[in-house]
C-alpha cells in the first residue's frame, strides 16, 4: 500500500515538474495549425501545453473546461487542433469515444454528431501527454 501511494506521488510529482518547464521556456505551443477555424455554429477545440482551450489557467480540475453547450436534436460540429510538440488525444463521452482518437502536432480534425441524448458527457484526452491531468474536464452539456 505505501508503496503504490510512493509511486502515485512521484508520478504527480513528475508531471508537475513536466508542466512547470514547459511553461517557464515557452516550449510546446507553436503556431495554429492551417485549417484550425471554428467551424461555422460550431465550436473550436485547441489542444496546447495549457490544455483543451487554456484549461491549466482555467482551474481544472476543480471546474470543467472547456464546456460545449448545445440543445438536444443539434448537430454539433467541433473542430480540434494541435497547436502542442506531442500528440493528445480527443473524445466526448458517449458521442465520440468508440475509437481512440490520437491528433499528431500540427494536425486538425473535424467531429460532427447529433445531440440526441440529455446529459452532461465528459470531454477528455485519451493519449498520454505531460498536460494529460488538466485535459479531462471538459463538458458537453445537451439540454432539452
Amino acid at each position: 500500500m505505501l508503496l503504490s501511494v510512493v509511486v502515485i506521488v512521484v508520478i504527480v510529482a513528475g508531471a508537475a515538474v513536466l508542466l512547470v518547464q514547459q511553461r517557464s521556456n515557452g516550449q510546446g505551443t507553436g503556431p495554429l495549425p492551417s485549417g484550425c477555424v471554428k467551424p461555422s455554429g460550431g465550436f473550436l477545440i485547441i489542444a496546447s501545453k495549457l490544455g483543451y482551450n487554456d484549461s491549466v489557467d482555467h482551474g481544472v480540475p476543480a471546474k470543467p473546461w472547456p464546456i460545449i453547450n448545445a440543445t438536444e436534436g443539434q448537430q454539433v460540429n467541433i473542430t480540434v487542433c494541435n497547436a502542442d510538440i506531442q500528440a493528445h488525444g480527443f473524445q466526448v463521452a458517449y458521442y465520440f469515444d468508440s475509437t481512440i482518437e490520437s491528433i499528431a502536432p500540427g494536425q486538425v480534425i473535424h467531429v460532427s454528431f447529433v445531440a440526441d441524448r440529455i446529459g452532461v458527457f465528459q470531454i477528455y484526452c485519451s493519449v498520454f501527454c505531460s498536460v494529460h491531468a488538466f485535459m479531462q474536464s471538459g463538458q458537453l452539456r445537451v439540454l432539452s
